[in-house]
C-alpha cells in the first residue's frame, strides 16, 4: 500500500503550525525543551566552532543545575537529547540566523558568569 503524498496537505499544515512554533516565546517552553532548540539553532545558524562551544557550554550548564534546578542533571541531559526538533521548525529560512546567533551569545555571555561564579563559590 503506497502512501500518497499530498502538497496541498503540506502546505497547509506548515502555514498553521509555522507562525505558531516561530511565535513561541522561550517562556512557554520546558528548560528542556528550550535547551534542546538552543542547540539546534546553534547548530544550523552558526559555525562549526561556534556550534561546538555552545553544545559544550550547554552540557555544562545543564551539569550544573544551571537549566533545571532539583533535577538530576544526567535525567535533564537524557531530555535535552531526546527533545532536539526539526531545524526549519525552528529557524524558517537562513535570515533569521544573524538574529538568533546573537541571542545565543548573549546566552553563553550570561552562562559563562553563572558557571565561573559556581565554581569560584565551589558549587561546581
Amino acid at each position: 500500500m503506497k502512501a500518497r503524498f499530498n502538497v496541498r496537505a503540506l502546505l497547509w499544515v506548515s502555514a498553521i503550525c509555522l507562525p505558531w512554533a516561530a511565535s513561541a516565546q522561550p517562556a512557554d517552553l520546558s528548560g528542556e525543551q528550550q535547551e534542546a532548540d538552543y542547540r539546534v539553532i546553534a547548530a544550523r545558524c552558526g559555525t562549526p566552532g561556534f556550534e561546538k562551544a555552545f553544545y559544550k557550554q550547554s552540557k555544562a550548564a545543564v551539569a550544573a543545575g544551571l537549566v533545571v534546578k532539583h533535577r538530576d542533571p544526567v535525567q535533564v541531559e537524557k531530555s535535552v537529547t531526546a527533545l532536539r526538533r526539526n531545524p526549519v521548525v525552528l529557524i524558517g529560512t537562513q535570515a533569521d540566523c544573524p538574529d538568533q546567533v546573537t541571542r545565543l551569545k548573549e546566552l553563553q555571555k550570561e552562562r559563562a558568569k553563572a558557571l565561573g561564579s559556581q565554581r569560584k563559590s565551589g558549587k561546581g
